[in-house]
C-alpha cells in the first residue's frame, strides 16, 4: 500500500505539522501537500471530505485519512520502515513522544507565545482559538494572573530542557540515538523547544527569557536544537508538491482503503457500550477541539486506533488514546 499517494493537510506555521514535514524530509518520503487556512472554515476537509475534526495536520493515504501526528508517524514507519532500532532506542523515542505530546508541555509552550506576535493581535485568530483551547485563549485573567501563568509555563519548559541536558545529551552526542543523522527520536524531542527558540526576533526572547534558557546554562541542548535547525534548513526545497482541495479529495475518494483491523470486543469502551462493527459512532478528541465531533459507521477498534467510515466513504483513523468513542444508538443514523 506504500504506492498509494500521501497527502498532508496543514498550514505552514503549525508546530505539529512541522513534526511531520521534518520527518518526511529526513526520511525522503514522497508526499503531496494541501495547504489549509490556520483558522476555520476549511472546506477542503468539511465539504469535500465531510470531516468536522478541526485540528491540523492530517494525512491521507489512499482512501484512508489519519488524524493526530502520533498515529501518522506510526503509519509512516509502517509504510516506510526505518532501520531497525534496539529496545533502548525504541524506548527513548517513545518516551520523548510521550513527553512532548501526552503531557502539558505543548500547552505551556503556547502560553509563552508573546502578545507581540502579529497572529496574537489578530481578532479572528484569537476567536478561532478560543473555541479550540479556551483555557489559554478565552479564559478571562488579570495581568497578574497571566504573568504568573507564563512564569510557571517557563519553569516547565526549563525542566524539559534540563532533562535533555542532564540525560540523553549529557555525553555530547550530536543526535538523540547517536546516529550520523537525526531520527524520529530527534523530531519527537526537539519540536516544542525549537518552536519557541525559532520565533522571529525579538519574539523568541519574549517567549523564552534568555536569562533562564541560554547556551551557557544548557550548552548541549541549545547546540542540538541549532544543529537540528541547520540540518532541516539544508533540506529546503524538498517539500511535497502542492495540490488543491478538489484534487486531493478526488484522490482520496477514489483511493484504495487499508485492511480491516476488526473490533476488539475486550476493549473496555467497546464492551461497556456493546459496540459492534457497523454501529454508528461519534468520535472526538478529549482535550482540545472536543466540540467538533465526527460521525460514521464503526469499522474497527484495537488498542492503538479507532476507525470509522463517514458519509462520503472516507475511512477515518484516530488514536485510541485521547479520543472518545460514543455509540449513537437511538439517535439519527447516517
Amino acid at each position: 500500500m506504500a504506492d498509494q499517494p500521501l497527502i498532508l493537510y496543514h498550514y505552514p506555521f503549525s508546530p505539529y505539522a512541522r513534526r511531520l514535514i521534518w520527518y518526511l524530509k529526513i526520511r525522503g518520503i514522497p508526499y503531496c501537500q494541501c495547504l489549509q487556512p490556520p483558522i476555520l472554515p476549511r472546506p477542503d476537509l468539511s465539504t469535500h471530505l465531510s470531516l468536522n475534526y478541526r485540528r491540523i495536520p492530517l494525512l491521507a493515504h489512499g482512501g484512508d485519512l489519519y488524524l493526530d501526528t502520533r498515529l501518522i508517524l506510526n503509519l509512516l514507519d509502517t509504510l516506510f520502515p526505518p532501520p531497525p532500532l534496539t529496545a533502548d532506542q525504541k524506548t527513548i523515542t517513545h518516551l520523548l513522544s510521550t513527553l512532548t505530546t501526552a503531557t502539558t508541555l505543548f500547552f505551556k509552550a503556547a502560553e509563552l507565545l508573546p502578545s507581540s506576535l502579529p497572529v496574537m493581535k489578530d481578532p479572528k485568530f484569537l476567536r478561532d482559538r478560543a473555541t479550540f483551547s479556551p483555557a489559554i485563549f478565552a479564559a478571562p485573567r488579570t495581568k497578574e494572573d497571566r504573568a504568573l501563568s507564563r512564569a510557571e509555563a517557563l519553569l516547565e519548559i526549563q525542566s524539559s530542557v534540563r532533562l535533555l541536558e542532564e540525560t540523553i545529551l549529557s555525553d555530547g552526542r550530536n543526535w538523540v540515538l547517536g546516529w550520523k543523522e537525526p531520527t524520529r527520536a530527534d523530531v519527537e524531542g526537539v519540536w516544542v523547544i525549537h518552536w519557541l527558540l525559532t520565533l522571529p526576533p525579538p519574539h523568541n526572547d519574549n517567549a523564552l527569557d534568555p536569562a533562564v534558557i541560554n547556551k551557557t546554562r544548557y550548552p548541549k541542548t541549545m547546540a542540538w536544537v541549532n544543529r537540528f535547525d541547520q540540518f532541516i534548513n539544508a533540506l529546503s526545497g524538498k517539500e511535497g508538491r502542492v495540490i488543491k482541495g478538489g484534487e486531493a479529495a478526488e484522490l482520496i475518494l477514489k483511493g484504495k482503503k487499508g485492511g480491516d483491523i476488526g473490533v476488539d470486543e475486550t476493549d473496555p469502551v467497546v464492551k461497556v457500550q456493546g459496540l459492534k462493527k457497523g454501529d454508528v459512532v461519534e468520535v472526538f478528541p478529549t482535550d482540545t477541539g472536543s466540540a467538533f465531533k465526527d460521525r460514521g459507521r464503526l469499522v474497527g477498534v484495537d488498542e492503538k486506533e479507532v476507525v470509522w467510515e463517514n458519509e462520503k466513504g472516507v475511512r477515518v483513523h484516530a488514536p485510541r488514546l485521547g479520543f472518545r468513542v460514543l455509540g449513537v444508538k437511538g439517535r439519527p443514523s447516517l
